[in-house]
């Protein structure tokens, strides 16, 4: 039985740093500095997902384009829904890898009816994989050696 994105998420936690279109892209920027997060999902007022912004969109966008963090919105840096994936916490977490490596998505926000319940990152997915790769080799030594 595969793992899905809800069991990633009760281990990970669901908490999502928010951010709202109309704040300056230095305030994501400086709230993502302070979280130690690279990306924060854009609500709306009553709190429906509109988009996300990552630190990439921040530097290339505003940055790299010459505008000032300072005046511009992250409504000018974030990547509207609409051009995004999404996924349910029953999809799997290996399904969430594929996506992300072959659209070349570092981020996807988690979806139930609309509403969202939480962000996974490709850091959360690879970690996830990692561990549960490890977990087999562990008992497979154990296995082996006849040690369990």
């Amino acid at each position: 039985m595969s793992t899905t994105v809800g069991d990633l998420l009760r281990i990970k936690g669901a908490k999502v740093e928010t951010i709202t279109a109309a704040e300056t892209v230095l305030d994501a920027i400086r709230r993502m500095s302070a979280k130690h997060i690279g990306c924060l999902a854009v609500v709306t007022k009553a709190g429906k997902l509109s988009g996300i912004v990552s630190e990439r969109d921040c530097l290339w966008k505003v940055i790299a384009e010459g505008k000032s963090p300072k005046t511009n919105r992250v409504k000018d840096a974030m990547t509207p829904l609409k051009q995004m994936k999404t996924v349910a916490p029953g999809q799997t977490v290996e399904e969430c890898m594929s996506l992300m490596t072959g659209r070349r998505h570092r981020h996807l926000p988690v979806l139930v009816d609309g509403k969202l319940t939480g962000l996974i990152s490709i850091g959360d997915v690879v970690k996830f994989m990692l561990d549960a790769q490890q977990s087999t080799i562990d008992s497979l030594e154990k296995y082996i050696t006849g040690t369990f």
